[in-house]
């Protein structure tokens, strides 16, 4: 049987350009039959930089829904938003028979076999679970955690293009125009719990347990990798592709900062990998790109929009105008939902940031005078500076009152207070 026509693909904005051109080269070591395409989710990129590399900006998707997705998505949801309507380029413009996505911070060592038999095979969609077996400690994530963000990770995922991967990459991403949020609250984790009902939905679905395939922090408690000559191995079998989700540049002894099962690398026993990444991150000029604004987190006249106001703005809004004075004065003035307390205005950006945090909700209660007065002053003290507010979106809680001294700092321990209890308890 003749191979399928495949494409390797990534996306990422430019400011993860090191991690995406990282990738595409152990991509191309490893698979160098197969192209490779980095999707911007940005404008783009600077082209005597990335000469001879297959880069699609976002625009060129030509998808309309994508405009105000943009506007209305942080950088992190909007990455994620866009990957079915990749999947979908890749099949419809391109006239590929089969794709790979792998998040920009992945490390492929080997030939992905394995998807290429599945794909081959029959398989509509191939993924990978987080994790293979329960999870017997209290670190962190927990296997709560894992059924929060979602049972696959969606840092890997392969879509042969049958009828049923199209039906449910058209669903898939009909979904992600409107619902593409980081909100745990109401069951959504950006792309990654739609998968859910790929079971449901796809029925030539492989789900791949190779201990090999996407090797990250969630799994490692399960996974042992180990150095045999040039070549790395998981549990005795060769490693194919590490996941390096969380890692920090100029940092190789963090893991990852997204847990705390393993105090550094090397007691999770890939310190040596992260430092070669970490220098392969290096060589690829990350310095550089990670400087690189992102397009879309600011207003045409440079002013920063709040992730908070992101997820209310209408669908029908583009990037060319997205706040207008109006906008500001809207957000800027005084919730009707609140009571207001003289000299501690509460405005509507500050609720809207009130109730996308379950930690402010526990702290500061804002039916009473004494919580609207500590709300306000970590607002002014700490959230504003969280949030990368500029002056124009705190002006108004400013000028009716500074917070003193003692407000600021029982404001910043009550809110630190309820962080650690949120985290002992896994909420």
């Amino acid at each position: 049987m003749p191979s399928m026509k495949t494409a390797f693909f990534t996306i990422c904005s430019r400011n993860y350009l090191a991690f995406a051109l990282t990738l595409r080269q152990s991509v191309l070591r490893a698979e160098p039959d197969h192209a490779f395409y980095i999707f911007l989710a940005d404008e783009a990129a600077d082209a005597d930089r990335l000469s001879s590399i297959e880069v699609i900006p976002v625009a060129e998707l030509e998808r309309p829904e994508i405009v105000s997705m943009a506007l209305r998505y942080t950088i992190m949801e909007f990455n994620t938003a866009i990957k079915p309507f990749c999947f979908e380029h890749l099949f419809r413009k391109l006239d590929f028979e089969a794709a790979i996505y792998l998040d920009p911070d992945i490390e492929v060592f080997q030939p992905l076999t394995l998807v290429h038999a599945h794909l081959q095979s029959g398989a509509s969609c191939v993924l990978t679970p987080h994790i293979l077996e329960p999870i017997r400690d209290d670190d962190s994530p927990s296997d709560i955690d894992i059924l929060r963000s979602g049972t696959f990770n969606l840092g890997f995922a392969a879509f042969a293009r049958t009828p049923e991967a199209e039906r449910f990459l058209s669903w898939w991403a009909r979904r992600l125009t409107e619902h593409c949020f980081v909100d745990l609250e109401r069951g959504l984790f950006v792309d990654q719990k739609f998968a859910e009902l790929a079971p449901s939905f796809i029925s030539a679905l492989s789900i791949l347990r190779d201990p090999g395939y996407n090797v990250a922090y969630w799994n490692l408690m399960h996974r042992t990798v180990d150095q045999s000559g040039k070549d790395w191995q998981v549990n005795g079998l060769p490693l194919t592709f590490f996941h390096y989700s969380g890692v920090i540049a100029g940092e190789p002894g963090i893991l990852s900062k997204h847990q705390t099962r393993f105090a550094t690398s090397r007691t999770a026993g890939v310190e040596p990998l992260i430092d070669l990444y970490l220098q392969k991150l290096a060589a690829h000029d990350h310095l550089h790109w990670s400087k690189i604004p992102y397009a879309f987190s600011s207003g045409p006249d440079g002013t920063r929009i709040p992730d908070p106001i992101r997820r209310h703005l209408p669908r029908e809004r583009t990037i060319r105008a997205p706040l207008t004075p109006s906008d500001i004065a809207f957000w800027n003035a005084p919730s009707e939902r609140v009571d207001q307390t003289s000299g501690k205005v509460i405005t509507r950006l500050m609720l809207s940031i009130y109730e996308s945090r379950p930690d402010l909700r526990e702290v500061f209660a804002l039916a009473t005078a004494g919580g609207r007065h500590l709300f306000h002053a970590w607002f002014l003290t700490h959230g504003a500076t969280e949030y990368g507010l500029s002056p124009i979106w705190t002006e108004p809680a400013f000028s009716t009152s500074r917070p003193g001294t003692l407000s600021r700092h029982l404001a910043w321990l009550q809110i630190r207070l309820a962080q650690a209890r949120r985290r002992i308890i896994g909420n």
